[in-house]
């Protein structure tokens, strides 16, 4: 009887703490908010980083210029290179998506932050090249083979690019010739104005 008595206080004090627990969680918010605005304001996060659009891209002409803030020479480089890493990874989504000159735009702005960022000539030669831009990519791609790199296809895209140059170079030529004995070749001018296109600096 003693010990039918005893399992039976023991259930029924499993029982009030499971109802007691269950009646707490009830109780307890299901999300709770952190109050952030102190932080705010006491923190400059505007100068930071630079304002992003709707998009995922860098807004034209907002934000904080950073030359203006008072700060060491060394945190105004690192936030001049942080911004330019931000041009560079919207201008790679661009690219992706086929916006070519809307890649080239934010290129142009990261090298105006960061001239010694091997990925804005990397990447830009490598749209001027799909472009048939050829001497606009070999120029983006001279200077990306001359800031420190470990890409190891740089140097041979310069090669075949080159060589495609040269080619180039030596049929304008033929087709000059060809246009000075024979003028009324429409083909031999069409393919030499795209040829003189894609040679332009």
């Amino acid at each position: 009887m003693n010990d039918k008595l005893l399992t039976t206080i023991k259930v029924l004090a499993i029982v009030g703490v499971l109802m007691a627990l269950a009646y707490r969680v009830g109780k307890v918010p299901l999300s709770t908010t952190i109050d952030f605005s102190t932080m705010r304001r006491n923190l400059n996060t505007m100068s930071a980083r630079p304002p992003v659009s709707g998009e995922g891209g860098l807004a034209e002409g907002e934000g904080v210029d950073i030359d203006s803030i008072e700060m060491s020479e060394e945190r105004r480089k690192e936030l001049k290179r942080t911004r330019a890493r931000t041009y560079v990874e919207s201008a790679i989504n661009d690219y992706y998506q086929g916006s070519y000159e809307e890649a080239l735009r934010r290129l142009d702005r990261a090298r105006v932050y960061d001239p010694s960022n091997y990925n804005v000539f990397k990447l830009s030669g490598q749209i001027f090249f799909e472009k048939s831009k050829f001497r606009k990519a070999f120029n983006d791609w001279e200077r990306a083979n001359q800031l420190p790199n470990d890409d190891n296809t740089i140097s041979r895209d310069l090669d075949i690019l080159k060589r495609l140059i040269r080619y180039s170079r030596t049929e304008i030529d033929r087709l000059h010739r060809l246009i000075n004995k024979q003028p009324s070749d429409m083909i031999a001018k069409a393919r030499l104005k795209e040829l003189e296109e894609q040679m332009r600096e």
